[in-house]
């Protein structure tokens, strides 16, 4: 049987004020109403955190083990 690396994934948490703007590319893992102070000013919004694969694409294990790869991959 063939190992594949799997990708790992990485969170992102903002404060914005368009949601959806923000968010339409990510994958939302929870968006909460938040308002938050700013120069004297109360501001409503959202505190959002995403989550976005940190690898794009599979690496063999075999391949990642190998030291010849190490051309063939950016990471």
């Amino acid at each position: 049987m063939d190992m594949v690396e799997k990708g790992t994934t990485r969170r992102h948490t903002f404060f914005c004020i368009n949601r959806e703007r923000h968010t339409r590319f990510s994958k939302v893992v929870e968006a909460v109403p938040k308002e938050i102070l700013v120069l004297g000013k109360m501001v409503r919004g959202w505190l959002v955190t995403t989550e976005e694969s940190a690898i794009d694409k599979l690496i063999h294990l075999n391949e990642s083990l190998n030291r010849d790869s190490s051309s063939r991959d950016p990471e």
